[in-house]
């Protein structure tokens, strides 16, 4: 079955320097007192993405190598969910309190889920010593969530399924002995496992029903009915789901003095840009150009940070 990146539309960071990553990481999570501990030998990292949701944010990143970070926690209690990779001293589930200094010892490469909850009078009233059985409950809700996430089929619904996981999320983390019910993991059809995989993989092609019909060797009845069961889209959303996906990524790899908007757009396969804006804007809950603006944005912060002198809590820390 084909995985995108979780969260992939709401990519953040593509590649960067640690420098610029940092930063960036730093204003996405609010912590403004976040620091490597040693310097990094990586020339390159990648992947930050982040989901505003009304009641947390979520982060998800890749660490590309052992390293240490500090930060003083913000007002917003944080689960972290170690997706692969170990944090020394620290269990594949675990919180982090609000207004905590903590160090984080990443031990090689490691995938990371950041929940960060709004913060509300409920919080301080749990145990963030989280039990076996929560941490498992937690583990398999995110699994699950993360799986069904690739198929999400826009922004509304990406909001709307996020928050019935964190609505589960909070009862669990309120309830120790909570026993999550969540609805079996969906096997898909392998014909329409291939199809997936050709559509996400072969950026040139143009989408042609037949070609997916020989592919599956059905009618085109039967493959649109297989490919909305398992993954609630037709044949044809998502190819121009995959297209945006790869557009998103081409305007978040831009420099300063790349290409317009416009140009990226037709160099994708959009040929009527006057219906781009709302098609960018359903899936991804925000404007191309916004998505623009935001990359500067974070490239002008972690430039600025990186002038910054080293906090005092640090240098007390270590």
């Amino acid at each position: 079955m084909f995985c995108e990146p979780i969260l992939a539309p709401y990519q953040r960071i593509l590649r960067a320097s640690p420098e610029e990553w940092l930063g960036s990481l730093r204003t996405l999570l609010e912590l403004p007192e976040l620091r490597f501990v040693s310097q990094p030998t990586s020339i390159e990292y990648s992947s930050i993405a982040q989901l505003e949701a009304p009641s947390a944010r979520l982060t998800s990143l890749c660490v590309p190598e052992a390293s240490s970070v500090f930060s003083v926690n913000t007002n917003r209690p944080a689960l972290i969910w170690v997706r692969s990779g170990l944090i020394q001293n620290r269990k594949d589930v675990f919180m982090i309190p609000s207004a905590e200094p903590t160090m984080l010892t990443i031990e090689g490469h490691a995938a990371l889920t950041i929940v960060q909850f709004e913060p509300t009078d409920r919080w301080p009233d749990f145990d963030f010593a989280l039990t076996p059985h929560q941490r498992q409950q937690i583990r398999w809700l995110l699994e699950h969530y993360q799986l069904g996430s690739h198929y999400f089929a826009d922004h509304n619904t990406t909001v709307r399924e996020t928050e019935a996981m964190l609505t589960q999320l909070a009862d669990c983390l309120s309830n120790p002995s909570l026993a999550l019910s969540l609805p079996r993991r969906r096997m898909v059809d392998p014909r329409i496992d291939r199809v997936t995989h050709f559509i996400c993989n072969n950026p040139d092609w143009e989408f042609n029903l037949n070609d997916l019909v020989e592919m599956t060797h059905s009618s085109e009845r039967t493959l649109y009915n297989r490919m909305k069961r398992a993954t609630g889209m037709t044949p044809y959303r998502y190819y121009q789901r995959c297209k945006l996906l790869r557009l998103r990524a081409a305007l978040l790899r831009c420099e300063a003095d790349s290409p317009s908007i416009s140009w990226h757009a037709l160099e994708h396969g959009f040929n009527h840009l006057g219906r781009l804006p709302s098609l960018y804007m359903k899936l991804f809950g925000e404007k191309p150009s916004d998505t623009l603006a935001q990359r500067k944005r974070l490239r002008a912060s972690a430039l600025q940070d990186q002038h910054q002198p080293e906090p005092d809590s640090l240098r007390r820390s270590i």
